[in-house]
């Protein structure tokens, strides 16, 4: 009992998916009664002068896996178990404590364990679907002297804006940034150069997830 169940525990580790107790309690008693059968029979009747298994040990593990529940069908590859049963006879003696570990892991993979139905949810880690706020902006600085650029003003009047509506550290983002600027000479002699620099920006914020089922959003 201890040796079955330390198979099921060592090896149901290993699957994330959702696996019917009474399935896995029957993985472990399956895992070590076939073993154990392999390992008394021994490979004078197990193994062909080839080195192939004969028809009787074929047939010693196609009753083993009708004898344990779950979904057995046409989706359970035989040949898999069979391979591990050859695998063990090739050696100087059957390890039952490695057959048997690799014996549960194949029935608990194969029958046990089923795909889980995942909630869906929308998840930041998914991407962004749309915003639910989105408003075109438009600045300007008004006639001022050299000394500064389009530029310079757009990033000045983005930080400007996104403080003013406190989005520094919330998710928004800032697109179609477009900068321009106008430029005029004043003074009696038309000496002085003034620029009136602008800048339109594309303020989106509130974004809206997708949507999809995921493990992140928990099984049903």
């Amino acid at each position: 009992m201890k040796a079955r169940m330390f198979l099921v525990a060592a090896t149901v580790m290993t699957f994330p998916q959702v696996a019917d107790a009474q399935c896995l309690k029957e993985a472990g008693d399956f895992a070590e009664r076939i073993c154990g059968q392999v390992k008394q029979a021994g490979k004078s009747t197990m193994v062909t002068a080839k080195g192939d298994l004969t028809a009787e040990a074929k047939g010693l593990i196609a009753k083993a896996l009708g004898q344990l529940g779950g979904e057995v069908g046409v989706n359970v590859q035989t040949k898999d178990f069979e391979n591990v049963v050859q695998e063990q006879l090739a050696g100087e003696l059957v390890d039952v404590r490695k057959c048997g570990t690799q014996m549960a892991t194949l029935a608990i993979n194969q029958i046990c364990t089923k795909a889980p139905n995942w909630k869906v949810c929308s998840s930041q880690a998914f991407g962004i679907d749309h915003w639910e706020n989105s408003e075109r902006l438009q600045g300007t600085t008004g006639w001022r002297g050299g000394g500064y650029n389009p530029g310079a003003y757009c990033t000045d009047f983005i930080n400007s804006v996104v403080s003013s509506r406190q989005l520094g550290d919330k998710p928004h983002d800032v697109s179609d940034v477009t900068p321009g600027e106008e430029n005029r000479r004043t003074g009696m002699f038309k000496d002085h150069a003034e620029y009136n620099y602008h800048c339109a920006i594309t303020l989106r914020w509130n974004p809206v997830y997708k949507q999809k089922a995921d493990p992140i959003c928990g099984a049903e």
